[in-house]
């Protein structure tokens, strides 16, 4: 491939991550809003059930962004072997800067991998917030009571 190339694939996997991450919130509200509607107050079997359909999408996006990670470091893999050759611009050489490790508050990690590792930091939280309010939290319907009036005629 040449720099171009993998420029323009890198600049794309920047633009399927916010798909992915769209997706993925679009999932997590969507099940949040069950939540609050029927799965909360439903026997155990159907939350289990719940649970159960809400893993497996995760899991398929998980591999997901598993295959996508692989697919970012080959094309890192590239430029730094384009680098190598003295072959590198300097939009391809700021790119390469991404992935070196840098100082982020005193651990040396790359921007990519911060990123990578912040995603899965908050996908972690949000399935373990996902089962306690599947299986613990104690769902109550809001019920605000209404009366109605008549003002008096004048």
């Amino acid at each position: 491939m040449t720099e171009g190339e993998v420029v323009e694939q890198l600049v794309q996997f920047t633009n399927i991550l916010l798909a992915g991450v769209s997706v993925f919130f679009t999932v997590v509200s969507a099940y949040i809003a069950a939540l609050n509607y029927f799965i909360g107050s439903a026997a155990f079997i159907a939350r289990l059930l719940a649970f159960t359909f809400i893993t497996a999408v995760l899991a398929m996006l998980g591999a997901v962004m598993i295959g996508g990670a692989l697919s970012h470091q080959g094309l890192i893999s590239r430029l730094d072997e384009l680098n190598q050759e003295g072959a590198l611009s300097a939009a391809g050489r700021a790119l390469l800067a991404n992935s070196a490790d840098q100082s982020f508050y005193g651990a040396a990690i790359s921007l990519d991998d911060a990123v990578r590792l912040g995603l899965w930091v908050i996908i972690g939280v949000i399935y373990l917030s996902l089962f306690y309010l599947t299986f613990f939290h104690r769902w109550k319907p809001e019920i605000i009571p209404v009366t109605v009036q008549q003002s008096p005629v004048q």
